[in-house]
């Protein structure tokens, strides 16, 4: 069990992180983790990711019915499901709604390319899914075409969703979405962003390959 409580531990320590860094307020955002012996280890609905501990989690199995847990799993679990149905090499999901990215969200902006180099690097294209109705088999519909040529994504009119290999790793690209997302907001407020020139793109493009072979999709 001892991978368990770590993963636990890891899974409360990002909630603190993302909560402190406002990436999500409120009861918002979901986290979830895939365990050693293939379940899902998530976050609950109506709690507040600041104050997570290792009892406060729920433990699903692929197919979403609770094997463990007091709470009640996210309502977005259909969300997570989804985006590991979609490739096996994904442990770990985010989602939050961070501002900045949110607002290209609402605005049914995908996120600029080209602007910063840890964009194109670790991101790559993050693209807009449709909008819709939170916790519903049409969200996940919606998410699952993306997840094989992504690591990231933004939700119309909802927020932002990242995955990757393990938590870290997931919960950085989150960061990583969101600071480029602010650094194109505030540069519109003075004019707009310039881009990379696009012969310098080619070597950020090798090392974000080198980047998805780490990550094993």
């Amino acid at each position: 069990m001892h991978g368990m409580d770590a993963l636990a531990e890891e899974l409360c320590a990002l909630g603190r992180r993302a909560y402190d860094r406002l990436l999500v307020d409120g009861t918002g955002g979901n986290f979830s983790v895939r365990t050693p012996d293939g379940n899902i280890l998530c976050t609950p609905t109506l709690f507040s990711k600041g104050r997570l501990t290792p009892a406060d989690l729920c433990l699903v199995d692929p197919d979403g019915r609770q094997v463990a847990g007091t709470r009640r799993p996210s309502t977005e679990l259909q969300l997570h499901l989804a985006i590991y149905r979609a490739h096996a090499a994904i442990r770990a999901v985010v989602h939050t709604h961070p501002p900045y990215a949110t607002t290209f969200a609402v605005r049914g902006e995908s996120l600029p390319e080209g602007v910063l180099p840890e964009g194109d690097v670790f991101l790559g294209p993050v693209p807009l899914v449709p909008y819709a109705t939170t916790g519903t088999a049409a969200m996940a519909e919606a998410i699952e075409p993306c997840v094989r040529e992504h690591v990231a994504a933004l939700l119309q009119n909802h927020g932002a969703v990242t995955w990757g290999p393990d938590l870290e790793t997931a919960y950085v690209l989150t960061e990583t979405l969101e600071a480029v997302a602010r650094v194109v907001w505030q540069a519109r407020l003075v004019g707009g962003e310039r881009a990379i020139p696009a012969a310098d793109r080619a070597p950020l493009a090798e090392l974000r390959a080198k980047f998805r072979r780490q990550m094993g999709y």
